[in-house]
């Protein structure tokens, strides 16, 4: 029986190199996401000879695809893991590779449900910073309308203006009547800041706090963006997008902003932004045996 147990923040140092190493571009595969969200998602993580297992959920397992060399093995292991446990064997967020291994290595043992709703949009950082085109016509006016009308300036989190980004949190939270737990894994992320790697801007309209977005580097050609939040000012979540895009992303290839959970206005907000691609995810059982 595989052991698995919540990650802390000492699991960064051995994990996030082979989650980097992985070549994930989802969510997933950043320890933040694991960390920041465990009391949510109750993400578990287990090292186990040659693999990392990755799970989530309250009651029994929803698997990871297993990471290590021999992926035939790792799915193995974890079949047998969710027998002895007396749970229904599941997995969640495999992608085209992974469910091409499966269909190769599992002919006609697993069923495959589309999750559209916990898709992740992957953006090419060229275009978050050029917002170059006839398609972000709309993205530059907004840019430049806000520009316009108010006295603004950016600054790099840090901990001497975190407290700031706790005072947008607390108005976005109010205006918007935002979900507790996303207010619990921000205030994580603002105490751990620095021991996760995390990076984050700022930006204050007339010297007042206004809007930040905090993310982390998934692997050297991957940033993934947590959290984006912006008070209502017309075009500021264009800005502050954009500019931190400018100013910090340049060096990765595509940039991740997590998925739309179905929301209708946060996915008319995420396809505005044209993504390069929607990282298909999957949930994945096992198929009832034929009597």
């Amino acid at each position: 029986m595989l052991l698995f147990k919540y990650p802390t923040l000492e699991d960064r140092i051995w994990l996030q190199p082979i989650l980097s190493q992985s070549g994930w571009m989802g969510s997933e595969a950043a320890f933040g996401t694991l960390f920041l969200w465990n009391h949510t998602y109750h993400s578990r993580i287990c090292q186990y000879e040659n693999f990392v297992f990755l799970c989530s959920g309250k009651h029994g397992c929803a698997y990871n695809f297993p990471i290590g060399e021999n992926p035939y093995e790792g799915m193995e292991l974890l079949i047998e893991d969710a027998k002895e446990k007396k749970i229904p064997f599941k997995m969640w967020g495999i992608t085209q590779p992974g469910i091409e291994e499966l269909q190769r290595d599992f002919p006609g043992r697993f069923e495959y449900d589309f999750d559209r709703n916990g898709s992740d949009y992957i953006y090419s950082t060229d275009d978050l910073i050029t917002l170059s085109g006839r398609k972000y016509h709309s993205k530059r006016n907004h840019i430049a309308k806000f520009e316009r009308s108010y006295a603004w300036r950016y600054e790099e989190i840090t901990g001497e203006n975190m407290n700031d980004c706790r005072e947008i949190a607390i108005k976005w939270k109010q205006d918007n009547d935002g979900p507790e737990a996303e207010m619990e894994a921000l205030e994580k992320a603002f105490q751990n800041f620095e021991a996760l790697h995390l990076q984050g801007g700022l930006i204050y309209v007339n010297e007042k706090p206004a809007a930040f977005t905090i993310g982390e580097e998934i692997n050297s050609k991957v940033f993934l963006l947590h959290f984006e939040k912006a008070l209502p000012y017309d075009g500021l979540y264009a800005v502050i997008n954009h500019e931190f895009a400018k100013r910090h992303l340049e060096q990765y290839d595509y940039v991740n902003r997590e998925e739309d959970m179905g929301l209708e206005g946060l996915r008319k907000a995420k396809l505005s932004y044209q993504p390069a691609l929607l990282l298909q995810k999957y949930a994945v059982s096992l198929k009832e045996p034929t009597k």
